[in-house]
């Protein structure tokens, strides 16, 4: 990404990089890459069951103005496919970033590892119900039925909330974070 995050006219444009680590078992997704997974769970006794996610498209931009909860929902889509009852949670294990938006090196391409700046809030996430904060996250969607062997589309919303103290990005840095989707079925 080559936009620069900078505070002006009041407005504090950031990057969000959302991602997909999952569904568990480390099928995790590169920055900038794709993920997705298929993953049968079962005993190995019985019935295995399946489901299989695909991460939403990656944001590459996010304006976010100081003193407001930001929300950005439109595009951001979570698709999932389960042959029984599923539920999709979401976290933050990286402890760079540790549910919070982090100072990434756009020149290195990594977050910056001496002392990076973070938003002081934690990013928060939801799909159905009520939002769930970072890094533990928690479950954001789920079914007690299959989805009847099709994909269906779980719309993400992603609230940043962000105060007029909180650090202004330097050039060739933005504030970036990973969101890992896990996807589970209940048999």
């Amino acid at each position: 990404m080559t936009e620069e995050a900078r505070i002006r006219g009041g407005l504090l444009a950031l990057a969000l990089l959302v991602s997909l680590a999952g569904p568990a078992l480390g099928d995790e997704a590169a920055i900038g890459e794709g993920g997705g997974g298929y993953l049968p769970l079962g005993d190995g006794w019985g019935t295995s069951s399946d489901i299989d996610i695909i991460e939403p498209n990656e944001i590459s931009s996010w304006s976010l103005t100081p003193g407001e909860d930001n929300i950005i929902s439109q595009g951001i889509t979570l698709k999932v496919k389960a042959d029984a009852a599923w539920s999709v949670s979401v976290s933050d294990g990286d402890k760079t970033t540790n549910g919070k938006m982090t100072e990434y090196d756009t020149i290195n391409e990594q977050y910056v590892d001496q002392n990076p700046k973070q938003l002081g809030a934690f990013m928060m996430v939801k799909a159905n119900g009520d939002y769930v904060t970072l890094p533990e996250g928690g479950e954001i969607a789920g079914s007690t039925s299959d989805t009847g062997g099709v994909y269906v589309d779980v719309p993400i919303t992603l609230k940043q909330t962000v105060s007029g103290s909180d650090p202004i990005s330097a050039d060739n840095r933005e504030y970036r974070i990973l969101i890992t989707y896990t996807g589970s079925i209940t048999i």
